[in-house]
């Protein structure tokens, strides 16, 4: 093998070596981005964050809501004066970072039993 042929394979390992470094550092990097941007929303701090919104909320913050999130899932639960009080929570809780779905079982205490 000449000195040019030699010189070439020798290159083109290492461009090849550095290609597997770099693509395993960027697999590394993008695996710590998502763990840490999971990390952000556990469940108690989209409560948290839900439970704040309503207690800032001018018409909510005097409303009996409970709020509890399992896996990203906010439910509500307790009582309010009207249908477009539990239409606000619902919107309300979905704004919230981190929240992938809101499941809303808040009744209207004033509302008459349909039995």
């Amino acid at each position: 093998m000449d000195k040019a042929s030699w010189m070439w394979m020798r290159s083109s390992v290492a461009l090849v070596a550095a290609a597997v470094m770099l693509g395993a550092s960027g697999a590394a990097i993008a695996q710590e981005k998502a763990q840490q941007k999971g990390a952000g929303f556990s469940d108690a701090l989209i409560s948290e964050r839900v439970a704040r919104a309503f207690s800032n909320d001018p018409v909510l913050k005097k409303m009996d809501i409970s709020v509890e999130t399992r896996d990203r899932v906010v439910h509500l639960t307790g009582f309010v004066e009207s249908m477009a009080q539990i239409d606000r929570a619902q919107a309300l809780a979905q704004r919230i970072e981190g929240v992938n779905t809101v499941r809303n079982a808040i009744r209207v205490s004033n509302r008459p039993s349909r039995a």
